[in-house]
């Protein structure tokens, strides 16, 4: 072989590394990086998904299950984590997840975690019973997010609950919970995570503070558009670290 021809390609594989790595950081930056940090989990805990309880006990409800499934796919794309536990409300134990990476699924009318987790946080939203039905309310100036139906033009909508903060039992970890008034915004609230969606919010908001967002979500005819921030507040969280 020529020293010409070693040359060409030395130089060659040069101009392959450095566009492979070239396009990698792209990727990173334009994808992974604002998913990374919504997500800003800690490496050194698992990570466990806490949804619902159903009525029946060997099915899950579909929304909590679909949305667990996409937070699940989130973190394998954006963070190469697959090792995530799911399990039910009810069987979920504070002597061994408390401390985790914790992400609820479902609010309180199913999800017993939700109080557990949401009564140590001072959060500016809570779910209320209004009528025959939940609502997310917020507690100063009592304005209220919920469901709507329009027979006529086949529109349903719904709102959802979408919390990041640190764990409150081990600051070091992740908390997220989503939850919907309905089945309709729990199974949307996951998109959060998706880039495009990742990268609005890391512009928008510090999301190194704990954050409380509520979204819209409309489903007009059987096609559900991506959900919309309607209101949101940053909270205080005292970690004691």
């Amino acid at each position: 072989m020529s020293l010409d021809v070693a040359i060409n390609l030395v130089a060659s594989f040069i101009a392959f590394l450095i566009g492979w790595m070239t396009r990698n950081l792209f990727s990173y930056y334009r994808s992974s990086r604002p998913v990374a940090r919504l997500w800003r989990v800690n490496r050194h805990a698992p990570v466990t998904a806490v949804v619902g309880d159903s009525r029946d006990d060997k099915v899950l409800w579909e929304a909590d299950a679909l949305a667990a499934m996409n937070v699940r796919l989130s973190l394998a794309r954006e963070h190469k984590i697959h090792s995530i536990e799911t399990v039910r409300s009810s069987t979920f134990s504070m002597a061994a997840h408390a401390e985790d990476n914790v992400v609820v699924i479902g609010g309180p009318a199913m999800n017993q975690t939700w109080k557990t987790y949401a009564n140590r946080l001072d959060l500016p939203y809570e779910f209320r019973v209004v009528g025959d039905h939940y609502r997310i309310v917020a507690r100063e100036g009592g304005e209220s997010f919920g469901g709507a139906r329009d027979p006529e033009a086949r529109t349903k909508q719904d709102a959802a609950l979408v919390i990041f903060a640190w764990n409150p039992f081990e600051p070091c970890s992740r908390l997220i919970m989503m939850a919907g008034c309905s089945y309709l915004a729990t199974l949307a609230a996951p998109a959060v995570f998706s880039p495009d969606y990742a990268r609005k919010l890391a512009r928008r908001f510090d999301t190194s503070k704990p954050l409380a967002l509520i979204l819209s979500v409309e489903d007009v005819n059987g096609y559900v558009a991506k959900p919309k921030i309607v209101a949101w507040k940053h909270f205080t969280q005292i970690t004691g670290d």
